[in-house]
């Protein structure tokens, strides 16, 4: 039987692979991710989100 690789398995590989690279991977991360990949924000507007989350705008 082949296990399925879920979108979220997917994410969370990614993320232990960044973390092992000496990346924080936050729990804002993590939900800025998966709002990503569920569509629910564009490349651009989450771009624009974490620049403003880091200039205090």
């Amino acid at each position: 039987m082949q296990k399925k690789f879920t979108r979220e398995a997917a994410l969370e590989s990614a993320l232990a692979s960044a973390k092992m690279e000496g990346f924080e991977i936050t729990e804002q991360t993590r939900i800025d991710c998966l709002r990503l990949m569920n569509g629910k924000v564009s490349v651009e507007e989450l771009a624009r989100e974490i620049c403003s989350r880091f200039s205090g705008k």
